[in-house]
């Protein structure tokens, strides 16, 4: 019986990430659900924002902040970043697929997502380096995308900066500074740091699967000219995006920060770069980021049964 109970635990968070893509999907299904309030607000935007803000500032708890140095891999995960969002859009372009091309720009240019932090955290690696990894690539693509956008898209608006410095302030700053208050005032008050149990945070960032499973299914819903034909070559550019992504981090970290640096170049901030293929490019281009989705979330599912296993079979005491 313990050795079944075992084999639950160890399938149980990689469930907690494939069945929410399931459930999304099918909920969207037979809803049709618009996601929006009567004042036009974007429910599901709202959601994964405030969901990935509060994840951030638990993470952000454990963290040692004189521990966020840069490291020469920084840089170079921050340069393949941005090659895999050039180099493939040019060769696709250059044979005529326009709209694979964009699809391709916007899924490698994508900067590491603040969850690639929280997943760390479940695997019991580093943090700080992937925390570090999620400053540079967010801050300086961010910014790099005010003249990239224009060159693949040739289209542009002031207010993307403004929105650009809405998204870093709100989603990096916020929490860092909430972090870094709460770590004050325990401190002068001689508390422990509180510390957040890893199911919670989990449990979080697989409710946020659902609601982003859903959006992707509302996306076929709304956009009914597009076809399976295409989803699927965008979806299969997208998967290739992202297995060469976490196999090059991987020997971008060399040995000491082989996991981190796969994880920092291969998560991506896809919610980010799905709202900008919507305003600045196509629907198809906005498949891309959103298929990476399923992509770099199905890796970390096999990457958590696998350290879970692997940590079980360590410990074969604890069942």
């Amino acid at each position: 019986m313990s050795e079944r109970k075992a084999n639950i635990r160890l399938l149980l968070r990689p469930a907690l990430i494939v069945l929410p893509f399931i459930f999304g999907a099918l909920f969207q299904h037979f809803t049709h659900c618009t996601w929006r309030t009567p004042g036009d607000i974007n429910i599901s935007l709202w959601y994964i924002r405030g969901a990935l803000m509060v994840m951030f500032y638990f993470v952000l708890l454990k963290i040692d902040f004189r521990k966020l140095a840069p490291r020469p891999s920084h840089f170079a995960i921050l340069a393949a970043n941005i090659a895999m969002g050039l180099i493939p859009y040019f060769i696709l372009n250059a044979l005529g697929y326009r709209n694979l091309a964009l699809a391709a720009f916007f899924v490698g240019i994508t900067p590491t997502a603040n969850a690639a932090a929280v997943v760390m955290d479940f695997l019991e690696g580093k943090v700080e380096y992937v925390m570090t990894g999620f400053v540079i690539t967010n801050v300086a693509i961010d910014l790099a995308l005010i003249g990239l956008i224009p060159l693949v898209c040739g289209d542009f608006t002031g207010s993307f900066v403004l929105d650009v410095l809405y998204q870093i302030l709100l989603v990096v700053a916020f929490p860092m500074l909430c972090a870094a208050a709460t770590r004050g005032v325990c401190a002068s008050l001689k508390w422990r740091v509180p510390r957040v149990p890893g199911m919670v945070t989990f449990m979080l960032w697989s409710s946020t699967l659902f609601v982003i499973a859903a959006q992707s299914t509302r996306f076929f819903q709304q956009y009914t000219e597009l076809t399976w034909q295409t989803a699927l070559t965008v979806s299969l550019v997208s998967f290739a995006i992202c297995a060469v992504n976490f196999t090059c981090g991987k020997y971008l970290g060399g040995k000491e920060f082989k996991r981190e640096a796969s994880q920092t170049l291969g998560q991506k901030n896809t919610t980010l770069t799905i709202f900008l293929a919507l305003y600045f490019g196509t629907p198809e281009a906005a498949l891309g980021p959103a298929s990476y989705v399923l992509w770099h979330n199905l890796w970390n599912a096999f990457q958590m049964y696998r350290h879970d296993l692997q940590k079980t079979s360590n410990n074969p005491e604890r069942e």
